[in-house]
């Protein structure tokens, strides 16, 4: 039977992962057996030292080389389409005309319904503004109004006289006013506003809409005039056409909802704009910078690695050939260096996706494209033989500890065993290889 099922199989490379232990902890058995090894003790001394030195490599080098596969790969399936909590899938709801209204809120499914807004008139608050008075020069007299509602309401009062019996300054004046209005339970706010040298008191309610209305009326000292209105209390006039079919809507605010579900719109000002379901490009765009951050250290450690094994060569060889032609990778921001490694664009992909977000979205995760090929080059990379992988540093390793040379199959157990599994010595999945394996142990 197969030892504990090893083989290098398998998208998490555990699998191999535990054939290339297990088989490093047989190189070590199989040299300390006399028939292969009929050295004095001291020769068998160092070749056990540098059979553990090269496991310990080797195991360290798998892992480091199993995570780097790993990561490629999970940074492509974030972009695939067939992955739906991916930055392809995450839809996020878009305006074509921000200066009339922007949308927020996320979609779990895509709605390819568009919603045309079109807005007649933006919600607005009421503002009085007080004629503007000279800020500096003593006030003539003192304040005794009152501002709000039928439901909250304040009474400002102030005198023109400081508690030492001097005169308070225009400027003073609407600032004390201003104050008792913002700590009261009115539904309105106060500021003072000065310009070259001329003051006067701004009054605003809190929220939009014509229910928010309020009044101002009694004795105005410096702020004489804001008891008038300067901007009226508005509700938003907005109409949705979907499928035809068109509905008039009234808001006391500006935050709307259009007909998506969790979505809503912020109106800015009068006019017409579509609303749509779109994949979200922010996030897409940083999708695919992790991509290409991930391809370019993978192809790193592959290069500096180059002479591990036999199967680095056709990993890499792997990832530099198919990426696709070099205007669709112009298309997705993306340019190929002249040491083979990529550079990103966000701002030409963002480019692109708003230009033409059928075939730059195409590219990247469509059938063939950017991220289901790295995806399946990473699979096929978790997949290789460990054998292939280590081959070149065991060989070498062998080599320098005076043990036989690879080259005499006879008298080297890897590879007789490689001649009975189908993926080499370290893959031992092979009922022959494990027999050859217990012949040379006993």
């Amino acid at each position: 039977m197969a030892i504990s099922g090893i083989s290098s199989y398998g998208l998490n490379s555990l699998y191999g992962y535990q054939s290339t232990i297990n088989s490093l902890r047989l190189t070590q058995a199989l040299y300390k057996n006399p028939k292969l090894n009929p050295a004095s003790s001291s020769s068998s001394v160092s070749s056990v030292t540098s059979q553990k030195a090269a496991k310990n490599a080797n195991v360290a080098f798998v892992k480091e080389y199993s995570s780097s596969m790993t990561d490629l790969m999970n940074a492509a399936n974030e972009l695939r389409n067939s992955n739906k909590s991916g930055a392809m899938s995450d839809l996020a709801v878009t305006s074509s005309n921000e200066k009339v209204a922007t949308a927020s809120g996320k979609l779990l499914l895509k709605n390819d319904k568009d919603f045309e807004l079109d807005v007649t008139q933006i919600a607005q608050a009421q503002m009085n503004v007080s004629e503007g008075v000279k800020a500096s020069a003593y006030a003539q007299s003192g304040m005794n109004f009152t501002v709000g509602d039928d439901k909250n309401s304040v009474n400002v009062q102030v005198s023109a006289v400081k508690a030492n019996g001097g005169s308070k300054t225009n400027a003073q004046m609407l600032r004390e006013a201003a104050d008792q209005i913002n700590k009261s339970k009115a539904n309105v706010t106060a500021s003072v506003i000065e310009k070259d040298g001329v003051a006067s008191l701004q009054i605003e309610s809190k929220e939009t809409g014509t229910s928010n209305a309020f009044e101002v009326s009694g004795e105005m000292g410096a702020a004489a005039g804001a008891e008038n209105v300067k901007t009226e209390a508005a509700n938003a006039k907005y109409s949705v056409t979907t499928g035809g079919m068109k509905t008039e809507y009234e808001s006391e605010s500006n935050t709307v909802s259009v007909g998506y579900v969790g979505v809503s719109a912020q109106l800015k000002g009068t006019g017409q704009t579509t609303l749509k379901a779109d994949v979200d490009t922010g996030k897409a765009a940083d999708a695919l910078g992790k991509l290409v951050d991930a391809y370019n250290s993978s192809l790193k450690f592959l290069n500096n690695n180059f002479d591990r094994g036999t199967g680095i060569g056709r990993q890499m060889q792997s990832l530099l050939n198919g990426l696709g032609s070099e205007q669709s990778l112009k298309q997705m921001g993306i340019t190929v260096n002249k040491d083979a490694t990529l550079s990103f664009s966000k701002s030409t992909f963002e480019k692109n996706m708003a230009k033409d977000p059928s075939l730059t979205r195409d590219l990247v995760s469509g059938t063939g494209g950017i991220a289901e090929r790295m995806f399946n080059k990473a699979r096929s990379g978790l997949n290789m033989s460990s054998n292939s992988l280590t081959n070149g540093y065991t060989s070498s390793v062998y080599s320098s500890s005076g043990t036989s040379s690879s080259k005499n199959s006879a008298t080297n157990p890897y590879a007789v065993l490689g001649m009975y599994s189908r993926s080499g010595a370290y893959n031992m999945s092979n009922y022959n290889a494990v027999g050859m394996m217990l012949n040379y142990l006993i």
